[in-house]
C-alpha cells in the first residue's frame, strides 16, 4: 500500500511538472504576440495626406525634408529636427530655433527649393504644402511627398503638432507638449485675471510704415483672446474679427486699446520706436499715454507650438505686472 501511495504521489508530481512546462511556452507565446501586435500597430502605418493620397510608411522616418516654414518648428518641438529645410536663414533667426538648425541643410526659397540639394539629402519623406503643387512631379522622383494644408496647420498648432507626430511616430511626445503648453496657458490666464476688462491690440509691422491689427485667423490672436485655448484677454472692440491693415499711418488713430503689442523685427525695435515717438498720431493713442506699449519679435507669428509658447511668455510677462 505504501508503495502504491508513493507511486501515486510520484505520478502526481510528474504531472504537475509537465503541466508547468506546458504553461510556460503558452505564456511566452502570449507575450510575444502582444509585442508583435504593438510593433505592427506602429509600423507600417498608412497616412492619408491633404490631397487624399494614402502613403504607406514602412518604418519610422529618420530623414525628413521640410518645404514650408512651420515644419521645422514642429519637428524641433518633437525632438526630431529635419535633415533639410527651405528658409533656413530666416528660421534660424527665430528666438526658439536659434542653434537648433545648425546641422540642417539649406534648400533655398520655399516656393522654388533646390531639387538637387533635396536629392543630395536622400530623404525618407518630403513634407510639402499645396504651395508646392507645381513641383510634385519632380519631388516624387526623389522621395514620397506628404502634403498638408498650410492654413489648417497655421490656424491650429495642436492639429499641426499631432499630424506631424503621426507621420514620424511621436504621438506620445506631441501629447506631452500639448499638455505642458495648455497648463502654461491656463496658468497665464489665471495670472492675468487682474487686467480683465482692459483691452489689448496686437499690431504687426514689418517695415515701420504699414501697420496691421491682427484678427481672429491669426494664432497670436487666438492665444491672446480665446477663453479656452488662450489667455482670455479683451480685444479692442474696434478690431474684432479679421485683420485690419491701415492704408495710411493715420488710420492707427482708431486703435483705442489700453495695451498694444507691436510685433515685428525686434532688431529694428529702437529705430521703429524713435520714428513713432515723432508722430502726434502715435503719441495720442490711449496705450501710449498710459505707457503700455510692448515689443514682440516676429518669432511669435509662425503659428507653431514654439511660436505660441514664445508669444505666451512675452504677453504674460508684459501684463502680469499690472
Amino acid at each position: 500500500m505504501l508503495k502504491i501511495k508513493g507511486l501515486l504521489i510520484s505520478i502526481l508530481l510528474l504531472a504537475g511538472i509537465l503541466a508547468g512546462c506546458n504553461e510556460t511556452p503558452a505564456e511566452n507565446k502570449d507575450s510575444t504576440t502582444e509585442a508583435v501586435n504593438v510593433d505592427a500597430t506602429d509600423w507600417p502605418r498608412t497616412f492619408k495626406d491633404a490631397l487624399g493620397k494614402e502613403i504607406v510608411i514602412e518604418e519610422k522616418p529618420e530623414k525628413m525634408v521640410s518645404l514650408w516654414y512651420f515644419y521645422p518648428e514642429i519637428l524641433v518641438a518633437l525632438g526630431e529636427p529635419p535633415a533639410a529645410t527651405t528658409e533656413k536663414e530666416y528660421l534660424s533667426s527665430l528666438a526658439y530655433l536659434q542653434g537648433k538648425l545648425d546641422s540642417v541643410e539649406e534648400l533655398g526659397d520655399k516656393l522654388s527649393p533646390s531639387i538637387e540639394k533635396i536629392l543630395s539629402t536622400d530623404p525618407d519623406y518630403i513634407l510639402a504644402t499645396e504651395h508646392q503643387e507645381k513641383l510634385y512631379e519632380s519631388l516624387e522622383k526623389v522621395a514620397p511627398v506628404i502634403t498638408l494644408k498650410s492654413k489648417d496647420i497655421y490656424e491650429n498648432w495642436q492639429y499641426g503638432l499631432r499630424t506631424v507626430a503621426e507621420i514620424i511616430g511621436k504621438e506620445d511626445e506631441a501629447e506631452k507638449v500639448i499638455a505642458r503648453m495648455m497648463k502654461e496657458i491656463s496658468s497665464g490666464r489665471e495670472a492675468l485675471k487682474s487686467i480683465q476688462g482692459e483691452s489689448v491690440a496686437l499690431i504687426l509691422s514689418w517695415d515701420g510704415k504699414t501697420f496691421n491689427v491682427l484678427g481672429e485667423e491669426n494664432p497670436v490672436y487666438t492665444l491672446a483672446f480665446d477663453q479656452e485655448m488662450g489667455l482670455g484677454l479683451t480685444p479692442d472692440d474696434t478690431f474684432k474679427g479679421t485683420n485690419n491693415e491701415f492704408t495710411s499711418f493715420e488710420g492707427i488713430s482708431t486703435v483705442q486699446a489700453d495695451h498694444i503689442f507691436l510685433i515685428g523685427d525686434i532688431t529694428k525695435k529702437e529705430e521703429l520706436m524713435n520714428d513713432l515717438k515723432q508722430s502726434n498720431v502715435w503719441n495720442n493713442l490711449n496705450a501710449v499715454k498710459k505707457g503700455n506699449i510692448y515689443s514682440m519679435d516676429s518669432s511669435a507669428i509662425t503659428g507653431g507650438p514654439l511660436a505660441v509658447e514664445y508669444a505666451l511668455q512675452n504677453i504674460t510677462n508684459a501684463l502680469h505686472k499690472f
